[in-house]
């Protein structure tokens, strides 16, 4: 069974309202941050989505790192991202670039709202409810003033990682996975790479590029790397010129389809959340879908949580799962396409 998005909540909420004061802005006026599905498209035609797989959804939607030019709207929804360093860079954004829009702040209470409008940015005034239901909260604000705020250029997150003698930094733009350090799962999946990894890899779900980046600066393979997320994307790209990497990057739903031949390896540390919820369709989708990718002989290797069941999935999918590690809370697992 699919898992109810947020927007979903916020859309039977506006519908509620439909009549209200704050929703009279015409239609090509009016933008949606973040939506995670396809609810909010009677609402709004324009949409800056930071998933790819929901632009299809919106008649002039974007998928994007950097920010559309944003003054052309007056009214503004923001639905609240579970990462709130995500939420502040884009309150800032909007700060900088339209500072006479409406701006609505949308959320469900558990995923963070409540006390984002707590702490709104410098410049914004102070959030007012104007309505509650489907376990969201709907806030108003505006700007203070009626110009710009400057956004202060502040560094990015990063962290070191040294890996069987290369040493390498990654910047983490706000929104990516594990912003700011080196993941345990996939500091364990690093582990036990084998030093047979060759040929075409993929590094799926790439987050700031740590696993593709790595494994190209040690054995030169022909690397691809694949996010859903248009930061991540961003963050690859900044952090694989960085080390003076070479390869393809792709913001892709699902694993990216190569026009002939397959992956030899594809490596992940993949999702397992769609929104604030744990959404298993994920991985059984992407081990299918790299089953598919994958040359004959070509192996999949991922870490994941233990209690996550990809081990019987992937035994289903290729006939076997060899268990590479366990550390009491990730397992590494393996498997091969043999035929």
């Amino acid at each position: 069974m699919a898992v109810q998005s947020t927007s979903d909540a916020v859309a039977r909420l506006l519908s509620r309202h439909s009549d209200a004061s704050w929703l009279a802005t015409p239609r090509d006026k009016r933008l949606v941050i973040h939506p995670d599905g396809s609810q909010l498209a009677p609402f709004f035609e324009h949409a800056w989505c930071l998933h790819v797989g929901h632009v299809q959804h919106y008649s002039h939607g974007v998928c994007q790192a950097k920010a559309p030019t944003l003054a052309h709207y007056e009214l503004i929804l923001l639905v609240v991202a579970k990462e709130q360093a995500l939420n502040q860079w884009l309150l800032q954004q909007i700060a900088q670039q339209a500072p006479q829009a409406a701006i609505l702040i949308v959320g469900e209470k558990r995923g963070g709202v409540t006390s984002l409008v707590k702490k709104l940015p410098a410049g914004y005034v102070t959030a007012k409810k104007l309505a509650s239901g489907n376990h969201c909260q709907l806030f108003e604000t505006r700007l203070v003033e009626s110009h710009a705020t400057q956004i202060e250029d502040t560094a990015l997150p990063s962290f070191e990682v040294t890996w069987r003698g290369i040493q390498a930094h990654f910047d983490t733009l706000p929104g990516v996975f594990s912003q700011g350090r080196l993941d345990p799962g996939t500091a364990l999946l690093l582990e036990h790479i084998p030093d047979d990894c060759r040929g075409k890899v993929l590094d799926f779900a790439c987050g700031s590029g740590v696993i593709g980046g790595l494994v190209k600066r040690k054995y030169n393979v022909e690397i691809v790397a694949s996010d859903v997320n248009p930061m991540a994307i961003a963050s690859t790209q900044m952090n694989w010129q960085a080390l003076g990497i070479e390869g393809q990057i792709m913001l892709a739903d699902g694993l990216p389809q190569l026009d002939a031949g397959g992956f030899d390896w594809i490596l992940s540390n993949p999702p397992f959340h769609t929104g604030l919820r744990t959404d298993y369709d994920i991985g059984e989708q992407f081990i299918q879908q790299a089953y598919r990718q994958l040359r004959k002989g070509g192996e999949l290797m991922i870490v994941a949580n233990r209690f996550l069941p990809w081990p019987e999935h992937m035994q289903r999918v290729f006939g076997h799962c060899h268990e590479v590690a366990d550390d009491g809370k990730f397992k590494v697992l393996r498997s091969k396409r043999l035929s």
